[in-house]
């Protein structure tokens, strides 16, 4: 692609992240759990008074350092949950000629837990550059030497736990330019990532994964995210695939049908090879490209589960 960052929205980022080399897209299934871990704030409630009075009762220090620690724990009521994202994709949905046989691939992602809107992307503006390397290649981590969608959302100030979700069984990814980092193959129909993230009342849920074969459609939450925790309600529990949408990242043209462009995964030969389209994210629905895809639905089913 050609005069690429001067058009890229670029976040706040941070390294340190381990990498995943996922341009290469290779069939797979299989299970993995990224633990968000909070630091639990305690209070001492260290004093000069040994807590009681001469009648034996509380005083006032104590019950003032008693309140301060309930006020903490209200502050930091947090519960984990489990989330489960499925391929549910018909695996001839496409012509079997088509570069993965026919079937619908989704690689693995980021995720995030938000307050707000979705913090991976913006209705109407350009992709980041860890959005745009996910859309075309499929790896959360980004493009050699550039920071991924997992850095992005780790240094935002509106997330509060994220994290990238694969599979758990690994293989050696033949595009991965140092031949080094451990790649992680998408899942194929009947497959599934599973991780673990930390929730509080009032926040949600956003993740994005590529949709494969395609130049730059990926799968994510809408704009307000999945609700995980309603203020005054308990953690949810069950299925938020109705919060899931197709968007399209504006940052290659849709110029061939779903598995037969040499600029798709899996089927190119370097992860960002396209054509720059220097457009911006939309749902795949307003998009006409004239091309046939399924619903959200379709393709992945959500569940959370409180644990």
């Amino acid at each position: 692609m050609t005069e690429r960052n001067t058009r890229r929205r670029f976040l706040t980022t941070s390294g340190g992240l381990v990498t995943l080399g996922l341009a290469g897209c290779l069939g797979g299934d299989g299970s993995d759990g990224d633990d968000g871990m909070e630091g639990d704030d305690t209070d001492d409630g260290m004093n000069e008074s040994d807590g009681t009075d001469e009648g034996g009762g509380m005083n006032e220090s104590d019950e003032m350092d008693g309140d301060d620690e309930m006020d903490g724990d209200e502050m930091t009521e947090s519960a984990t949950v489990r989330v489960r994202i499925e391929n549910v994709a018909s695996g001839e949905f496409y012509p079997a000629d088509t570069s993965t046989d026919g079937a619908v691939w989704v690689t693995p992602g980021a995720y995030a837990v938000h307050e707000g809107g979705n913090p991976i992307y913006e209705l109407g503006e350009p992709a980041s550059v860890g959005l745009e390397a996910l859309a075309e290649a499929g790896p959360p981590t980004g493009f050699e030497g550039e920071d991924g969608l997992v850095d992005e959302l780790g240094a935002s100030m509106d997330v509060h736990d994220s994290g990238p979700y694969t599979p758990a069984d690994t293989v050696a990814d033949p595009n991965d330019p140092t031949g080094e980092v451990p790649g992680a193959p998408p899942i194929a129909p009947g497959g599934a990532f599973e991780f673990e993230a930390t929730v509080a009342p009032g926040q949600r849920l956003s993740f994005a994964s590529m949709f494969v074969p395609s130049n730059d459609v990926f799968v994510s939450t809408g704009a307000d995210g999945a609700a995980l925790w309603p203020e005054n309600g308990d953690p949810v529990d069950g299925d938020v695939t109705d919060a899931v949408s197709l968007f399209d990242a504006g940052t290659e043209p849709n110029a061939e049908p779903p598995g037969t462009g040499p600029d798709q995964a899996p089927a190119q030969d370097a992860p960002d090879q396209g054509d720059d389209e220097s457009g911006v994210v939309r749902r795949l629905s307003d998009v006409d490209d004239g091309h046939e895809y399924p619903a959200a639905g379709d393709v992945v089913q959500v569940t959370v589960t409180p644990r």
